[in-house]
């Protein structure tokens, strides 16, 4: 059992994905990758990095208030069509 759980330590994979793969107890996979992380033969895998600091707070969209004039020309220049 030590040679074929050895045999499925990438780095990538977890305890839980070897059991599967193996078609093992995930507690017993657990119990040997102990042993062989005790031997010397495995280790963990570094911490990921954390994650960045959030960024600035968006803007608020201010709006303009609209051209009344500009409105009234289009609106009777599309009825004049």
């Amino acid at each position: 059992r030590r040679g074929r759980i050895l045999a499925q330590v990438d780095g990538v994979r977890t305890a839980a994905e070897i059991a599967s793969a193996l078609a093992c107890r995930t507690y017993h996979t657990l119990v040997e990758l102990r042993r062989l992380a005790a031997d010397g033969l495995v280790r963990a895998a570094p911490p990921a990095a954390p994650p960045l600091p959030p960024g600035p707070e968006p803007r608020a969209v201010v709006w303009d208030d609209p051209d009344t004039a500009l409105l009234r020309r289009l609106r009777d220049a599309l009825e004049a069509l």
